[in-house]
């Protein structure tokens, strides 16, 4: 772990890499809890609504996981953080399905958009089949990727 002497008050710690052990737990939580805190009380409270979070699995008949979508809903919004379906069962429509139902759990509880990020290597064509509108784009990464960012009224 790097230390940088900013001041005669103040320390910059610099962990990078993946070694888990030299990131301190408490340190990590305590600086996501506060900037949680504070975007709680900057949106009056907003941000925790409907602050409920939808994941589906799609299973096969022997109850294997072969896939899932996880979202959160926040600031009546339906965000789609994680959506994966195992390479076999690839369209056939599970995934619209799957699209449909988060989305309409997302409205039953208040949310009135949805919005995901997704890369070229992904499916952003698949969700501007679903009715999602790319309002944003980060063409800047090496061999041509590049990470798509979407939305959709529901």
């Amino acid at each position: 772990m790097n230390e940088i002497k900013l001041d005669d008050k103040v320390i910059l710690t610099a962990a990078c890499g993946s070694n888990e052990e030299e990131i301190d737990e408490a340190d990590y939580d305590l600086v996501c809890d506060n900037l949680y805190e504070y975007n709680v009380q900057a949106t009056n409270g907003l941000l925790e609504k409907p602050g409920k979070d939808i994941n589906l699995f799609l299973k096969n008949e022997a109850g294997t996981v072969i896939g899932g979508i996880f979202c959160e809903t926040f600031n009546y919004c339906l965000y789609i953080d994680v959506f994966w379906i195992e390479e076999a069962y690839r369209n056939k429509g599970y995934g619209k399905v799957m699209m449909a139902e988060a989305e309409k759990l997302g409205k039953e509880l208040g949310c009135v958009f949805a919005h995901t990020n997704t890369f070229s290597y992904q499916s952003p064509h698949f969700y501007t089949r679903m009715g999602y509108e790319q309002f944003g784009v980060i063409d800047d990464y090496p061999d041509g990727i590049k990470q798509f960012f979407l939305k959709k009224k529901l």
